[in-house]
């Protein structure tokens, strides 16, 4: 028997790696991406959107069945002559990730950093409102109960994920900047269904790293 079929090969490894939770997210101008996104009759309300750095981006993740939207997005924005990026995020551990950025115009970059609490101060902020899980009919009620007491044009959701596998976001008020409640679930595709449910306009936002 070769020695990579051998089961006592001290080669082996005791386990299977577990996969790392990885997010992508194609942005380009919101002229660019939102006419793509017409052009290729997808809905104004796709909860994939997501707002980062001043522009709009389409958002897949490991949890989402396949890549094939954002690849059509890819080809009718490159059709189009449009300037485009694709930041993914791997999410190593809840205080850890990998950064890294494809961009046209800049060499590819990736960067492993801790992940900075919310506050600018430096101190881990803790929600004000608490954390949900949504999975369970006691902790979706209570989300709902919470989420009426807020201004849903004040606040946008941060979606993130960790190594267990289930997803979360942080609903943060935008002025002054800070975090009112966050909510798990199972996968992020029953994440974004259900806050944009509870918050119907809330817009999503995907955790990145420094520049």
């Amino acid at each position: 028997m070769a020695e990579s079929e051998d089961t006592n090969s001290p080669n082996r490894p005791d386990g299977i790696p577990l996969p790392m939770h990885v997010n992508a997210v194609l942005i380009a101008s919101s002229r660019a991406m939102t006419n793509a996104l017409d052009a290729l009759g997808f809905p104004e309300e796709d909860d994939r959107l997501v707002e980062q750095d001043g522009r709009l981006g389409f958002m897949t993740c490991s949890h989402e069945v396949d890549c094939d939207d954002m690849f059509a997005l890819i080809t009718e924005l490159s059709t189009r002559g449009e300037t485009w990026e694709i930041q993914f995020r791997i999410d190593v551990e809840p205080s850890r990730a990998i950064f890294h950025v494809l961009s046209r115009h800049r060499p590819v970059a990736a960067l492993e950093q801790e992940l900075d609490p919310l506050e600018e101060g430096g101190e881990t902020d803790k929600p004000s409102l608490g954390t949900h899980d949504l999975d369970t009919a006691p902790g979706g009620a209570s989300f709902r109960r919470e989420m009426r007491r807020i201004k849903a044009a004040d606040v946008f959701a941060e979606i993130g994920s960790g190594r267990d596998g289930r997803a979360h976001a942080r609903i943060v008020q935008r002025n002054p900047r800070r975090l009112l409640a966050e909510a798990t679930a199972a996968d992020e595709p029953a994440l974004r269904v259900t806050l944009r449910e509870v918050i119907p306009n809330v817009m999503f936002s995907v955790g990145r790293g420094p520049e």
